[in-house]
């Protein structure tokens, strides 16, 4: 025996006309099946803490590295008797924060050290300026 499709109505557009008031027309609706609702505040709750954790990385980093994205999926298996059974999941990532950062020097055996090169090359000190005026230290021209 064939199986017979219900009758739909067809407008003068051609779009199908479904009068069943149990269909799901939004994505909301089709969220809001998974575990009586709670996949639906998992997502929004999720989805708030995702954006605190940008504006929180914002304010402690910059803009730079400042992403996170959210990630849903809905797996669906089709029984035989037209059951469709379905599963949904969701992932956030939020923004990584940086490497931690240091500065140090290399000396010449090759070891850090904090003190500059630069500082090694200036060993004889300070040179003097004369002549200047001891009272303001000006340096007076010659």
């Amino acid at each position: 025996m064939t199986q017979e499709k219900p009758p739909t109505e067809t407008t003068a557009n051609s779009e199908v006309v479904d009068h069943d008031p149990y269909a799901i027309r939004s994505i909301e609706q089709l969220f809001a099946l998974f575990d009586g609702g709670e996949f639906m505040k998992d997502v929004l709750s999720g989805h708030k803490d995702l954006q605190v954790a940008m504006v929180d990385h914002k304010d402690e980093h910059g803009t730079k590295g400042c992403k996170g994205s959210m990630t849903i999926t809905v797996n669906y298996a089709l029984g035989k008797q037209g059951d469709l059974d379905m599963g949904a999941t969701v992932n956030f990532t939020h923004p990584k924060a940086p490497p931690s950062s240091a500065a140090a020097f290399v000396d010449d055996r090759g070891n850090l050290t904090l003190y500059s090169p630069l500082m090694a090359r200036m060993r004889p000190g300070l040179r003097d300026v004369t002549p200047h005026d001891p009272e303001t230290g000006e340096v007076r021209d010659v």
